[in-house]
């Protein structure tokens, strides 16, 4: 199986796909803690995290920092590599998120073995990072 998130700041598109490259799920769900837990149980019931790898169009924040922490391999796709893959899926330039995830887990089906994959933040980082942000909420 495999994952295209179409992430947001508001609402993000999940696709979950086969090794056929058939849809097998998708849903869309607004970026809260609730949708981002539902979400999360919604891709253990396609099998374990560590065999789900989910294919997104950023390398950080709360979503990236969730799947890492539930065993999901997680492989960003910069915005720019993904733009110059869409020919690929046809002519149409037109987008929607819907769109978007099924080709973000189609790319990574097809071409997942060429792409990095993410690694957790060690627990260190992320106590400095929220020191970090602490001091700039203090500093504004």
């Amino acid at each position: 199986m495999y994952i295209g998130w179409d992430w947001a700041t508001e609402t993000h598109d999940v696709t979950v796909m086969d090794n056929t490259g058939a849809r097998v799920a998708r849903w869309e769900f607004t970026h809260t803690e609730e949708g981002i837990a539902r979400t999360l149980a919604k891709l253990a019931r396609h099998g374990s995290p560590a065999d789900l790898p989910v294919a997104i169009e950023t390398t950080r924040g709360l979503v990236v920092d969730r799947l890492l922490q539930a065993g999901h391999p997680v492989v960003p796709v910069h915005p720019n590599a993904f733009h110059a893959m869409r020919p690929r899926w046809g002519a149409s330039k037109a987008k929607t998120d819907a769109g978007d995830s099924l080709k973000l887990a189609d790319y990574l089906r097809t071409d997942g073995h060429f792409l990095p994959r993410l690694e957790p933040t060690e627990q260190a980082t992320m106590e400095l990072q929220a020191l970090t942000r602490q001091r700039a909420d203090h500093v504004a």
